[in-house]
C-alpha cells in the first residue's frame, strides 16, 4: 500500500508539474495574442522555447514580405555550398555595377572592379545588412538553390524570387513560423553541420542592427538576430540566450501607422517575452504601457 501511495504521489507531482507548465506557457500566449489583436496592422510572432522546443505562436503562418530577414537563408545556402565544395568563404566575388543596390549598405558605393571575400560579403550581409552583399551572394549561390534548401530543411512558406530586395513585393515570401523552425535548427546544429550552424550563429551574434529583439533587453544579454525593413515592415528574428534558458522569437509586422510603430512593436514584444523568461511583469514597464 505504501508503494501504491508513493507511486500515486509521484504521478500527482508530475501532472501538476506539467499543468504549471502549459498554464506558463499560455500566460505567454495570452500576453502575445493580447498585444497582437489590440495594436493595428498585421502582427505575427513565433516562439520556440529551445530547452524543450515548446512553441508559442500567434499567426505564425501569415505570408509577409520577409524584407532582410531573408539573407538568413542567403547565408544558409552559402555555407551548404561550402560544406558541399562548390565554393569556399576565401573565394573573391568582383563587385559589377548591376550588383550595386541602394538602401542598406556601403558596398554599393565602392569602386565597380573592387574584388571581396565570401566570407566578408555574408559578414557584411548579416551584421550591417549590406543588400549590395546580399545580391551578389544570391547571384553565386542561385535563388532556384536557396528555395530548394530551405524546402529541404523544413520550411514551406519561404521563398526568394528577386535578388533586389527593393524589388521583391509580391515576390519574396516567408513566415516567423519557417524563421523561427530555421533559427531552432541552427542552434541545434541540424543546418548543413554543427561546424556551420556554429559559425551561422556567431556571425549573426555580431549584428550591428539592433532596433529590435536585442533594444529593450539588458545589455548584458547576448542575442543573434537579423532584422528586415522596407516601407511599413519591420520584421525581426533571433535567438536571445538567457542564461540555460534560450530561446527562439521570431516578430513580422506589417501595415502599421507608421515605421517607427513597428520598430517599436518588435523591441516591446521582445521584452515582453523576455520578462515572461524571467518571471518578472511587462507591466513594470512604462514603455509597454
Amino acid at each position: 500500500m505504501k508503494s501504491l501511495a508513493f507511486l500515486f504521489g509521484v504521478c500527482w507531482i508530475g501532472l501538476a508539474l506539467t499543468v504549471s507548465g502549459a498554464e506558463k506557457y499560455e500566460s505567454l500566449r495570452q500576453s502575445l495574442e493580447n498585444f497582437a489583436y489590440t495594436h493595428p496592422g498585421n502582427i505575427s510572432i513565433s516562439f520556440t522555447d529551445l530547452t524543450n522546443n515548446r512553441k508559442v505562436a500567434i499567426a505564425e503562418d501569415r505570408l509577409f514580405n520577409p524584407a532582410s530577414v531573408i539573407k538568413v537563408p542567403v547565408m544558409v545556402e552559402v555555407y551548404n555550398q561550402v560544406y558541399q565544395h562548390k565554393l569556399s568563404l576565401d573565394d573573391h566575388l568582383v563587385l559589377r555595377k548591376s550588383d550595386k543596390i541602394s538602401g542598406s549598405g556601403s558596398l554599393q558605393f565602392q569602386k565597380t572592379g573592387n574584388a571581396y571575400s565570401i566570407r566578408t560579403l555574408v559578414e557584411l550581409m548579416i551584421t550591417l545588412s549590406d543588400n549590395t552583399a546580399t545580391h551578389m551572394l544570391i547571384e553565386r549561390v542561385g535563388k532556384e538553390n536557396i528555395n530548394r534548401t530551405m524546402r529541404e530543411i523544413g520550411l514551406k512558406n519561404t521563398l526568394i524570387g528577386n535578388s533586389d530586395l527593393l524589388k521583391a513585393e509580391g515576390l519574396n515570401f516567408s513566415t516567423p513560423g519557417d524563421m523561427t523552425l530555421l533559427l531552432t535548427k541552427i542552434y541545434h546544429g541540424h543546418v548543413v553541420s554543427r561546424l556551420a550552424s556554429d559559425d551561422m550563429l556567431a556571425v549573426m551574434g555580431r549584428q550591428h542592427v539592433k532596433w529590435g529583439i536585442p533594444k529593450y533587453l539588458p545589455s548584458q544579454v547576448r542575442v543573434a538576430n537579423k532584422t528586415g525593413t522596407l516601407a511599413y515592415v519591420k520584421n525581426d528574428s533571433g535567438i536571445v540566450f538567457v542564461d540555460d534558458r534560450p530561446y527562439v522569437i521570431s516578430v513580422f509586422t506589417s501595415k502599421a501607422p507608421s515605421r517607427p510603430f513597428g520598430t517599436t512593436w518588435v523591441a516591446q514584444i521582445s521584452r515582453i517575452v523576455y520578462d515572461w523568461r524571467m518571471g518578472e511583469s511587462e507591466l513594470e514597464y512604462g514603455y509597454l504601457n
